[in-house]
């Protein structure tokens, strides 16, 4: 199934990455660490369908992805980085076989680390975070995402 959402909210989360907050679809539900096939909602770009993991938690009132740009591929996500604030997105079902299955180890490179995002952000809100550790590489300290 498809939806069209509105952009509610774009924000630089470092050099090359943005965090893109949408409307979510009344009774639309995903697991932390499962993703969608996102495409922009423009002529011709309708179809072009890439894989982006929700990095919001299912009980917020908006859908979230953390983003990364790859400007040298001159694809979808540089043209999603010149997106703004009421643009549309086209959305379809979650899916994902990243789930939490109980204290371990998250291993992840760069933008790799955002499945792990919604699940740690659900463990830490439920105060769960003990027994998990989270190990994650960058090339610079300016790419880590959500250093804080």
């Amino acid at each position: 199934m498809e939806n069209i959402v509105k952009i509610i909210d774009v924000h630089q989360v470092t050099h090359d990455v943005k965090c893109f907050r949408l409307e979510k679809p009344a009774g639309y539900e995903y697991l932390p660490g499962h993703a969608t096939d996102l495409s922009i909602n423009k002529p011709g770009l309708e179809a072009e369908t890439r894989p982006f993991t929700f990095t919001a938690l299912i009980s917020e009132p908006y859908l979230e992805f953390t983003i990364k740009r790859y400007p040298d591929h001159h694809g979808i996500t540089d043209r999603l980085h010149q997106l703004k604030a009421g643009d549309e997105l086209i959305i379809r079902d979650s899916w994902g076989a990243i789930e939490y299955k109980g204290p371990g180890y998250f291993i992840a490179g760069g933008a790799g680390v955002t499945p792990f995002i919604a699940i740690l952000r659900s463990l830490y809100r439920k105060n769960e975070t003990t027994g998990n550790t989270l190990f994650f590489s960058n090339k610079t300290a300016e790419d880590i995402i959500y250093k804080e």
